[in-house]
């Protein structure tokens, strides 16, 4: 059900539009994408322009194309298929789409249009949507809900779980991935707007304080752990951030743009990982992979 994010009334649809039927608010649809767009919230969450060069580097990079792979085989997990998905924070749909060829229903969000557009470009959703995690849109009427790599982006993390929360149905399925090790911390994270890394026990709490319950936590990222730290390390070394450009928000994605020769070996290395997440949790690593059932009770 969606809900009004202003009065929390229902949303009844009419021609290129919704309607709430309590405060007569107005949601346009253009070109496929539904808008629900708060005044209130503009936070900025992502680099702005940072789309474009995502659309273009993720179907070669090996961190990209590994993650499906993980996220692909934990959704079939704990899924069936064609269950009803919406994954938020889409960005250009490069998961979506992945999901959507394994034979799930997905629906995209995303809080910028440019993102979306890309997702539509990929056809990599059912229906798409514009609106910002802080309001409380839906109500019971996904299987699943995905973030993956979103929450580190947001301020009050806490209530945007709730609102994923609300947005499940009885027994449905979060499914989370987010950057860890906060001793990782660098350059990177300042220009793509992280505001935190997670430990495993935090990102834990956080979920279980909205009534989930958590059925797996690992770390990924385990096996190419020490190059990550290294690379981390030089990043943050007074004399490398002189030579570079620090207004540039193209340095958020310097490690996507990768030599081919380290592309491919670490390809390898990470595939070879992904095999073993599926039967074990990993104690370390740069990244969290978390799967939440919502209590039917």
């Amino acid at each position: 059900m969606l809900k009004c994010i202003y009065c929390l009334g229902t949303l009844g649809k009419k021609e290129d539009r919704y309607t709430c039927q309590n405060c007569g608010k107005d949601f346009p649809i253009e070109d496929g994408i539904l808008s629900f767009l708060n005044e209130e919230h503009q936070e900025q969450h992502f680099p702005r322009g940072s789309f474009e060069k995502l659309y273009q580097n993720e179907k070669s990079n090996f961190w990209f194309r590994v993650r499906n792979v993980i996220i692909g085989t934990t959704v079939q997990r704990y899924l069936p298929h064609q269950s009803r998905i919406i994954e938020v924070g889409c960005g250009t749909g490069f998961v979506s789409k992945y999901l959507k060829e394994l034979g799930y229903q997905v629906e995209c969000a995303d809080l910028y249009l440019e993102g979306l557009k890309y997702s539509q470009k990929r056809n990599a959703g059912k229906a798409y949507y514009q609106f910002n995690l802080y309001d409380p849109l839906f109500l019971e009427e996904f299987d699943g809900v995905c973030a993956f790599d979103v929450l580190e982006h947001i301020d009050d993390d806490k209530l945007v779980l709730k609102n994923m929360y609300k947005s499940l149905n009885p027994g449905g399925f979060l499914f989370l991935t987010v950057p860890a090790c906060k001793k990782l911390g660098s350059t990177v994270d300042e220009f793509a707007e992280h505001k935190r890394r997670y430990s495993a026990k935090e990102l834990k709490e956080k979920v279980e304080l909205n009534s989930f319950k958590v059925l797996k936590l690992s770390y990924f990222m385990t096996f190419l752990f020490p190059f990550i730290a290294f690379s981390r390390m030089f990043s943050n070394f007074p004399s490398y951030r002189k030579s570079d450009n620090l207004n540039s928000k193209a340095q958020a994605f310097r490690e996507i743009e990768i030599n081919p020769i380290l592309n491919s070996l670490f390809y390898l290395i990470f595939r070879i990982e992904a095999q073993f997440i599926q039967f074990l949790n990993f104690t370390f690593g740069s990244s969290l992979l978390l799967v939440a059932i919502k209590r039917r009770d």
